[in-house]
């Protein structure tokens, strides 16, 4: 007798593969989202620190005073940029979670699909046999009489 085969294992494989996919891509948007937040925290530290370092010299001209400022107030605007950059990056992760959900679940399912087939395969080949066995049985009842 032939051995199993599930009629959808093709479709099965398709679903691994998305499922694959989908993994890629939500480790790509972890990794972005990190990055992110790191250079967020590295504006918001270099602007403290630049703070301090203001607070500290006392002694400043007007000329350094205004450079210094304008310095402060280009960071404060990178440090917006960048906190747009990572509410970007966060919806991109959350978005590729839910897709990478969405696929597993789908595997899933058809892994089960899959599993139930294979119990119903070997439950009418255990019928077949017993079925082969009583005819034997049968015929050799028979054939002794």
């Amino acid at each position: 007798m032939a051995g199993y085969t599930f009629k959808l294992e093709k479709l099965l494989n398709y679903k691994e593969k998305i499922e694959d996919i989908k993994k890629v891509e939500f480790a790509e948007s972890s990794q972005k989202l990190n990055i992110e937040e790191e250079r967020l925290l590295y504006f918001n530290k270099y602007k403290e620190s630049l703070l301090n370092k203001k607070k500290a010299k006392s002694t400043a001209s007007v000329g350094q005073y205004k450079l210094y400022s304008t310095y402060i107030n280009d960071l404060s605007q990178k440090i917006e940029n960048q906190k747009k950059a990572v509410e970007d990056a966060k919806e991109e992760f959350n978005r590729a979670k839910e897709e990478l959900l969405v696929a597993m679940k789908e595997r899933k399912s058809f892994e089960k699909l899959k599993e139930i087939h294979y119990e119903e395969y070997l439950m009418d080949m255990k019928k077949r046999e017993e079925k082969l066995i009583d005819g034997i049985v049968t015929y050799k009842t028979n054939t002794r009489k």
